[in-house]
């Protein structure tokens, strides 16, 4: 009778189990991650990842996904051991799906819900082959060295091994006599046809700072960038070198060890305050890097919740991609707006966002000569600023209509651009901020100041916003260039062929100093620019978008002539855009208005309509909702504000049904309550007619059914209430806006909650998806993403004991309320 075979110890089956899980899991999640970070190590360069972090993070992808399911078989084990086997093969099931997820939505061969059926089925069909067949076990347990490999791989021989294991060039310092303060000011994203009027020249009307600017400098007209990503054209400027063709370098002083730090530091006080890179090194930026973050908050929370929205763009098939953040507007905490500072409007509002005051602060008299740099992310995307200063949302509204970076439609361009100038004009207010500080240091007038910025920006259908093509590289090409030499009074246009790359030669001219490398551009002084040539922006790959300058500045004329025929030539104008613009500032009382019989419209923030404080920062001129009912697709919609037509929009369809958004001016709202209304515009027979929608009348409340509590949604929906749901901690402090910082995730810290609602006496006043919520720093938890938003006072009950505010969490359709930490102003 035949011996049956002994049944295999808890120790060798855990440690099998755990060498082909891991296999598994490094295919399913740390192979495509870690190799897609490793080819784009500016993912961690921008962040100011350490390389411990890194180190850290890329062991973490490998080895703490498999060990918690591991973890979690052997706990069952303790219980029942086949309840454990099914438990493995479940999670062999799941892993399989994951890889042939995986290689269906990087095919494209397959999408939406088929592409999850399809990897589901060959999920169940993978793991029972491993169940009833040995050699496939066996063949994962031969693989278990693979995760060290994928591990090396990243760390020595990617893209990223650069930050692994730094380097630290060094550089001859020059000796430079001058005494001349610089100041080299670089915006980002910025097309110069904005600050332009019909004959080209600086709108003074709406851009007074660049045109007051203008009249002391040279402006170099037809300047052009070399490359287009931000992450190689910031370099590009810092040190005067093209960007390879091939292989492209990090924006770290390690790959750009010559630049003009280093040019000027061994005789400069250096004061920086770069958002993206890190070309200055520390032994001169030290004073400023760590007094001034970038634009990434937290780098250890980003890093984990930034390396998340990645993975999700390379596993989910769309449209599911669509509902994930884009990964290229925003650098750091994808899809995230930044806070601005909550400033009280007693007088003219100081436009500090995105470093600028921060950057004020380093100036200063007298002592040795200083070179001060910065790089703002203006008037670069997310947009949120108005022209006054002020910011026009909790968090900055997205762009409709456009799908990855390519607006799918005139109006949705269109749209797009309009907040670009706006932007645009907070922009220019920015540097009036700048000049009058450094006139106030005595600075400005023997300094040698250039303003310029990266590269343009594109709001084109079907056009990308970024990235050259044929079709729009009129627009990324150019960007502004002033250069005010020292004790400069008079200005004079220069219609040459210059590019950024011209910076730093001509800076070095200035101030008499050898340039110790060699650079490929040159002194824009002391010589005569050619009239034309050929215009260069490097895509990488060692391809570029190419033309000759006179073709470009002819299309630029016309791009022009378009942004006039559009959005006018005042500041006025810029609003009153889109289908039947004429009804723009008629009242409804002199209209053909009819109410719907049917369709309905829910507001976006309808309660910050209702509180309008124009004493502080924030004001919500950008109106957004949804339409209930059946629409069309670019049905014509006016917004009508306090009785009159302020915006004319275009209906959009979204994944949550049709959607509208347009933006009033600053003087349709007063303090207080503002009524909003809705209105579809129909055409027969030649006659227009108006029609009004309803608005909701349900707001999401907190309720009690059968004793226990819950949120019923404006739709009507339950959402349950549990204590152990999410983890975390809300505090709230006065101030001119209410600000509230916290955090929310899941026990495990693994994942953050979806979105955070905050209650006052039973009713919703504030909603948000976390997504748009500044990340802030959380100390205690450094994984974790916080939040941070500032609501009016308004909004939310008078402190005081007999009101209530709450905020809660909300993860998977289950909501958490977060314990208060410090001062509570109202109840407990």
């Amino acid at each position: 009778m035949p011996v049956p075979r002994p049944e295999p110890g808890l120790l060798r089956t855990a440690l099998v189990h755990a060498a082909r899980l891991t296999v598994l899991s490094c295919f399913a999640l740390a192979e495509p991650l870690l190799d897609i970070l490793g080819r784009n190590p500016e993912f961690f360069s921008v962040r100011r990842s350490t390389s411990t972090q890194i180190v850290l993070f890329a062991l973490f992808v490998v080895f703490v996904p498999p060990a918690v399911l591991i973890a979690a078989e052997l706990l069952v084990r303790v219980f029942s051991r086949r309840a454990a086997d099914v438990l493995h093969v479940f999670f062999v099931a799941g892993l399989v799906a994951v890889i042939v997820l995986h290689a269906l939505t990087n095919r494209a061969s397959l999408s939406g819900a088929s592409a999850l059926v399809v990897a589901a089925a060959v999920g169940v069909l993978g793991a029972m082959l491993y169940r009833l067949s040995s050699p496939v076990g066996s063949f994962l347990t031969v693989l278990a060295p693979v995760p060290f490999i994928f591990l090396a791989l990243f760390l020595f021989d990617s893209d990223a091994s650069k930050l692994v294991f730094v380097k630290h060039p060094h550089v001859a310092e020059q000796r430079i006599h001058s005494t001349t303060p610089v100041v080299l000011i670089v915006f980002d994203e910025f097309a110069p046809i904005a600050l332009m009027n019909r004959d080209e020249g600086i709108d003074a009307a709406r851009y007074p700072n660049f045109a007051a600017l203008a009249r002391r400098s040279t402006w170099y007209h037809s300047a052009t960038t070399v490359q287009w990503l931000t992450e190689q054209a910031v370099p590009a400027v810092l040190t005067g070198i093209l960007p390879p063709k091939g292989h492209q370098l990090l924006p770290i002083y390690a790959d750009h060890p010559n630049n003009v730090f280093t040019l000027l530091g061994g005789s400069y006080r250096v004061r920086a305050v770069e958002s993206l890179t890190q070309l200055c090194p520390q032994r001169l930026c030290k004073e400023v890097r760590g007094a001034s973050p970038s634009a990434v908050s937290d780098a250890t929370g980003s890093l984990a919740n930034d390396a998340s929205v990645v993975y999700l763009h390379l596993l989910l098939p769309d449209p599911y991609s669509d509902e994930i953040p884009a990964i290229s507007d925003s650098w750091g905490n994808f899809g995230k707006a930044e806070a601005p500072e909550t400033q009280q409007a007693a007088g003219p509002l100081e436009p500090c966002g995105r470093n600028v005051c921060r950057f004020a602060s380093t100036f200063g008299r007298g002592g040795k000569p200083t070179l001060y740099v910065l790089h703002s992310l203006l008037p670069h995307v997310p947009y949120l600023y108005l022209p006054s200063g002020r910011r026009y949302g909790v968090q900055a509204p997205l762009l409709r209509g456009i799908d990855h970076n390519v607006p799918q439609g005139d109006w949705p361009a269109i749209q797009g651009y309009q907040r670009f100038l706006l932007q645009s004009e907070y922009t220019d207010r920015a540097l009036g901020l700048l000049v009058r500080r450094l006139k106030a240091k005595g600075i400005f007038d023997r300094a040698l100041v250039i303003v310029t910025a990266d590269h343009g920006v594109s709001y084109r259908k079907g056009e990308p916003r970024r990235k050259p093509t044929p079709g729009n590289l009129q627009d990324i090409a150019f960007m502004p260039l002033f250069v005010k030499l020292p004790h400069q009074h008079t200005g004079r246009v220069d219609n040459g062929f210059a590019q950024t790359i011209d910076i730093v030669p001509t800076i070095a001219r200035v101030l008499g100093a050898r340039m110790p490398w060699h650079v490929d551009g040159k002194p824009l002084v002391g010589r005569q620019l050619a009239r034309d040539g050929t215009v260069a922006v490097r895509l990488g790959n060692g391809k570029a978008q190419t033309a000759r300058l006179s073709e470009l500045l002819a299309r630029r004329h016309q791009a022009l002539l378009r942004q006039f025929s559009i959005f006018g030539s005042t500041p006025a104008s810029i609003y009153r855009i889109g289908p039947d613009a004429d009804l723009i500032g008629r009242p409804l009382s002199k209209l053909p208005v009819e109410p719907s019989e049917s369709a309905g419209v829910d507001l976006d923030g309808r309660e910050l309509l209702d509180v309008v404080d124009k004493h502080t920062d924030l004001l919500p001129t950008w109106i957004q909702g949804g339409l209930t009912g059946q629409h069309g697709k670019n049905e014509e919609i006016a917004i009508a504000v306090n009785g009159r037509i302020e915006a004319m929009t275009r209906t959009f369809q979204g994944v949550d049904g049709t959607g509208f958004g347009g933006m009033v001016p600053e003087n349709a709202l007063h303090d207080g309550r503002n009524a909003v209304t809705i209105l579809v515009v129909h055409h027969e027979d030649g006659r227009r007619t108006l029609e009004s929608f309803r608005g909701t009348n349900e707001t999401t409340k907190l309720v009690r059914r059968g004793g226990i509590e819950l949120i019923r949604s404006s739709e009507g929906k339950p959402i349950p209430i549990r204590a152990d749901a999410l983890r975390g901690q809300v505090q709230a402090e006065a101030g001119a806006l209410d600000v509230f910082n916290g955090w929310a995730a899941v026990p495990s810290l693994l994942h953050r909650a979806d979105s955070v609602i905050v209650f006052a006496d039973g009713k919703e006043v504030f909603s948000s998806p976390t997504a748009q919520l500044l990340p802030h720093r959380v100390f205690k938890h450094r994984g974790l993403i916080a939040f941070h938003f500032e609501l009016p006072h308004g909004l939310l009950p008078r402190p005081g004991p007999q009101h209530r505010v709450r905020v809660f969490g909300i993860r998977l359709g289950v909501a958490t309320e977060l314990p208060i930490k410090g001062p509570w102003p109202w109840a407990h």
